[in-house]
């Protein structure tokens, strides 16, 4: 889809205001257009063999009916206006709202390749950018080409042998526009990107404001913003010097059809061969061929731009996300949990495989640990289950059936998630734990926190569940942030539940009393864990070991720590780390100890 046709299509949203803009605009144009003959009756057609009240009398007439006209035209325009504003507000809002909708259809692998920066430009700027031609510029332009379609004919019909002059001024100010167009269009799509890359610089420098200032490196962030808001200036300034030279050279047109009109006319008319009141007529004309000749060129540029900030909101409105429902897709009427990985290869590049060959199920109900060295694909497996990313290759299933067959959105509300990176809104306490789940009971909510052992912090705070959390949980300790995380995935109930690591942030004893908590609700769910706690790993039905990608083991603790090198050696490390912790005895068994 081309701009043009994006735009109409916008407009095609209110359809009914965007006919009746047009009729108001034609009956307008049709009065203004009647104005240079009556001006042109009033001065022209004064008669000095008349006696004085005779040339009042028509001055008058000529005079009030200019007025009457003008009034109308004025009248028009405004209702014009306002059904322009409904058409070019609600433009922009179906454009807001599908360029959001856009966004938060897209599959992770697409953030992966966009930068935020640059997203939140198209979404803001950019739009902004457009505001102006669907807008200012449908009011105007329809105005401007219904104008010089009156002027033109008006002026063919009282002087078809000036035409010609009529032609080469339209002519002349059409092609100077769609020069400077063409000039313009590449530099206003470098305005556009080098915004949306100074927008990006200044995001990385909020969001990563402690690491910025850890490694004192705000001179670097300072030259970096530097260098991207002098690209927005350099193209910036470029494009008002093109757009400067297009009303100067429209003046200069008007100006020289005016003067040659005067010059030819008032020959014709000292002849005999035209009236007095032809000349002024088309003199009025011409005046009124002032603004849309002006418009017309302004809106060209208008829409180049808008075209530019266009294109990059096009690149997401039309961006397919690479993970969807298939149209044949079946809702999850019961979900048990089964899980199974059949030969499973995946890699976030097209060149480089993550995981290669993974197989191993794990039954309903049942807990899964999964260890492996950096790199080896622990976090790539956990966003598979719920289809964030689509594999390469091999079947992942649940409950016997390929994963892609389910709905999407059927299948993520039964596999809960805790992640590494805890992720919170700046919203209250209870609002965050009950984002997953519409219309959470406040029973439910507190159920959940009790089992992530947070309930006690959250009452002892001024407005207890109600104390609003700041922007990404600043206020709140890494620990707290991931129990709240655990609370948020627990009470969706999920008949899958995947834990990335995410007690990391707790001490043994906080990680103790989760595990009995959970060990309430997880009977009859799947879980999966990422963790370094020996604790979870030796108590797990399943231990999953993987190293570069590949299975290299997979079974229970006693059999692991026998027969699996790679195993043992992780697990050897993890306990001399943390047998020296508080209370390192007392939750965990002595059952395979090392000596």
């Amino acid at each position: 889809m081309n701009t043009f046709k994006m735009i109409l299509k916008y407009w095609m949203k209110s359809k009914k205001d965007f006919i009746l803009e047009i009729i108001y605009l034609l009956m307008s144009t049709l009065f203004l257009v009647i104005i240079p003959i009556l001006i042109g009756r009033m001065i022209g057609g004064l008669d000095p063999n008349l006696s004085v009240l005779s040339n009042a009398s028509e001055l008058i007439i000529s005079f009030s009916l200019i007025l009457m006209f003008g009034f109308l035209a004025f009248m028009l325009e405004r209702a014009a206006r306002l059904r322009g504003a409904e058409v070019s507000s609600r433009a922009v809002y179906y454009l807001r709202t599908d360029i959001n909708n856009a966004i938060s259809r897209q599959s992770f692998s697409y953030f992966d390749k966009t930068e935020t920066g640059q997203l939140i430009s198209r979404a803001t700027s950019d739009v902004e950018e457009s505001e102006q031609i669907f807008g200012m510029g449908l009011n105007l332009g329809l105005r401007s080409i219904l104008q010089l379609g009156g002027v033109t004919i008006g002026f063919i019909f009282f002087s078809i042998e000036l035409s010609w002059l009529l032609s080469i001024a339209i002519g002349s100010s059409l092609l100077l526009s769609y020069y400077l167009a063409k000039k313009l269009k590449p530099i206003f799509l470098e305005t556009r990107n080098s915004f949306g890359e100074l927008t990006n610089t200044i995001r990385e420098n909020i969001v990563g404001a402690q690491v910025v200032r850890m490694f004192n490196t705000q001179g670097k962030e300072r030259q970096k913003f530097s260098k991207n808001n002098e690209r927005f200036y350099k193209a910036s300034v470029h494009s008002v010097k093109l757009n400067s030279l297009y009303m100067p050279s429209i003046y200069i047109i008007i100006g020289f059809m005016t003067v040659f009109t005067l010059l030819v006319g008032g020959i014709w008319v000292i002849e005999g061969v035209m009236t007095l009141a032809t000349l002024i007529t088309l003199q009025s004309f011409i005046a009124t061929l002032g603004f849309p000749l002006v418009m017309l060129g302004q809106i060209m540029l208008m829409y180049i731009q808008a075209d530019a900030a266009l294109t990059r909101v096009r690149d997401v409105l039309e961006s397919t996300p690479e993970v969807k429902d298939l149209p044949d897709a079946t809702p999850i009427e019961h979900m048990k949990g089964d899980v199974e990985f059949e030969n499973v290869s995946f890699g976030y590049t097209s060149d480089h495989r993550i995981l290669k060959n993974v197989s191993f199920n794990i039954a309903s109900g049942k807990q899964l640990a999964i260890l492996g060295t950096t790199g080896s694909g622990k976090s790539t497996i956990i966003n598979l289950i719920p289809r964030f990313y689509e594999v390469n290759d091999g079947l992942i299933k649940i409950d016997q059936e390929d994963i892609r067959k389910y709905r999407l959105e059927d299948l993520r509300k039964n596999v809960g998630i805790v992640s590494q990176e805890t992720f919170l809104f700046n919203k209250s306490i209870a609002d965050n734990i009950s984002y997953g789940k519409e219309n959470a009971t406040m029973e439910e909510i507190i159920e959940a926190v009790k089992i992530a052992n947070l309930h006690d912090f959250i009452i002892s705070l001024p407005k207890e569940y109600d104390t609003i959390v700041g922007e990404r949980g600043t206020r709140l300790s890494g620990g707290q942030k991931q129990r709240l995380s655990i609370a948020r995935a627990l009470i969706i109930k999920p008949k899958i539940l995947i834990f990335d690591d995410s007690t990391s942030s707790v001490d043994v004893e906080t990680e103790f009393e989760i595990q009995k908590g959970l060990e309430k609700i997880t009977k009859g769910t799947t879980t999966f864990i990422i963790t370094q706690r020996i604790s979870t790993i030796r108590n797990a039905d399943k231990i999953l070991v993987l190293d570069k990608g590949r299975v290299i083991g997979f079974g229970i603790h006693d059999d692991l720590i026998k027969t699996n090198v790679l195993y043992r050696q992780i697990y050897e490390t993890l306990y001399y780390k943390q047998k020296s912790l508080p209370d390192f005895k007392q939750n965990t068994s002595n059952k395979g100890d090392l000596p």
